[in-house]
C-alpha cells in the first residue's frame, strides 16, 4: 500500500515536498499532524508531530487496515523517552512532568471551558489544568490535561492535552488543539460515574456530556483507533458505545461492538442525530440517542 493510499484513508491528506501530511489516527484532530514519506531505499517513514509514539501510530494504522507491507521506521528520533516510573505516572518523563506540574481543574480555565459546553458536573480527578504548555507551532497555551491509564489494571501510561484559548472559552487557535503524549495503546481516561453500565466514547467532552446526562460510569478512548483496539476487563459486562456521528466514528463503534459481543458482553450503541454530537445535545438541553441507555 502506498503512502498516498495511507494518507487518503487517514483523512485531510496534503502532498508535501517529501510525501504527505494527514490526520494521525492515534489521536483526535481535525488538521493532520502525521508525516508520511519514503527513505532513499523505499522504506516508509512515519512521524506524528502531535506527540504520538511510533508504535501507537503503527497500531492505529493496523486498526484502520492500512498497514503497508514494507518496513516502517520513525522519520526522526521520538521526543518520548523510555517508560519510567515518575511521580506515580508510568509514562515518558516528559508526560509525567506535565502531569505533575498540572493543578486541580476546579476554578481554572478548564472549568470555564467545560462550563461553556454545558458540562456542569464536578470535574474528574483525571483532568487537571496546566497554565502554559508549548504547542508544536511554537506558542504556549493553557491546557486541559487528562491522565490516560490502562483499561486493564489501571496503570497510568500517558496524557492527553487540549490546548485552550487565553480566556478558556474555546480551544486554542492552532491547527491541532488536541494531542496525546506517551504510549496510549489500550489506554482510557476514567471520568467517573456509577453503576454497572459502562459508557465508552472517544472525545472527553462527548463522554463527560453523556455521563452528565445519564450518571453512568464513563471512559474516553480518545480516538477511533483507541475505540477499535480497546480491551475491556472481564467484569465489564454491560457496555454502551457513544458513537461519533461520522463515518470513521461509526466504523469504530461497530468494530468494537462486534468484538465485545463475541466476548459475551451486552453491547448497545448510542448515536446522536446527524450533524450533532453528544455535547451539542447537552448544550441544547435535549440529549437523545437511537437506543436507550438504561
Amino acid at each position: 500500500m502506498s503512502i498516498e493510499q495511507i494518507a487518503s484513508a487517514c483523512g485531510d491528506a496534503k502532498r508535501t515536498a517529501r510525501g504527505f501530511m494527514c490526520r494521525c489516527p492515534a489521536h483526535e484532530e481535525r488538521v493532520g499532524s502525521l508525516s508520511l514519506g519514503y527513505s532513499q531505499d523505499g522504506i516508509v517513514l512515519v512521524h506524528c508531530f502531535g506527540g504520538c509514539d511510533q508504535k501507537t501510530v503503527i497500531d492505529a494504522l493496523k486498526g484502520l487496515g492500512v498497514w503497508p507491507g514494507s518496513r516502517v521506521v520513525a522519520a526522526r528520533k521520538s521526543d518520548v523517552t523510555p517508560v519510567s516510573k515518575v511521580g506515580g505516572l508510568c509514562s515518558s518523563s516528559w508526560a509525567a512532568g506535565i502531569w505533575n506540574a498540572s493543578t486541580c481543574a476546579k476554578g481554572s480555565l478548564v472549568e470555564i471551558y467545560l462550563r461553556r459546553r454545558g458540562i456542569t458536573r464536578s470535574i474528574p480527578s483525571a483532568i487537571r489544568f496546566h497554565h502554559g504548555l508549548r504547542h508544536p507551532e511554537g506558542a504556549r497555551w493553557p491546557a486541559m490535561v487528562a491522565l490516560v491509564s490502562s483499561a486493564i489494571g489501571d496503570a497510568p501510561s500517558a496524557i492527553h492535552r487540549t490546548f485552550l484559548s487565553r480566556d478558556g472559552t474555546s480551544k486554542a487557535p492552532v491547527d491541532t488543539a488536541k494531542m496525546m503524549l506517551g504510549p496510549c495503546r489500550g489506554g482510557i481516561v476514567r471520568l467517573g460515574g456509577q453503576g454497572d453500565v459502562l459508557l465508552v466514547g472517544e472525545g472527553i467532552e462527548t463522554c463527560l456530556s453523556a455521563m452528565q446526562a445519564t450518571g453512568h460510569r464513563t471512559w474516553a478512548a480518545l480516538s477511533t483507533s483507541g475505540m477499535r483496539m480497546l480491551a475491556l476487563p472481564a467484569d465489564e459486562r454491560d457496555i454502551v458505545i457513544l458513537a461519533d456521528a461520522d463515518r470513521a466514528g461509526e466504523a469504530a463503534a461497530n468494530a468494537a461492538a462486534s468484538r465485545w459481543v463475541k466476548e459475551g458482553r451486552r453491547v448497545r450503541i448510542a448515536r446522536p442525530p446527524p450533524g450533532k454530537d453528544f455535547n451539542d445535545l447537552l448544550a441544547d438541553r435535549a440529549l437523545s440517542v437511537t437506543e436507550p441507555l438504561t
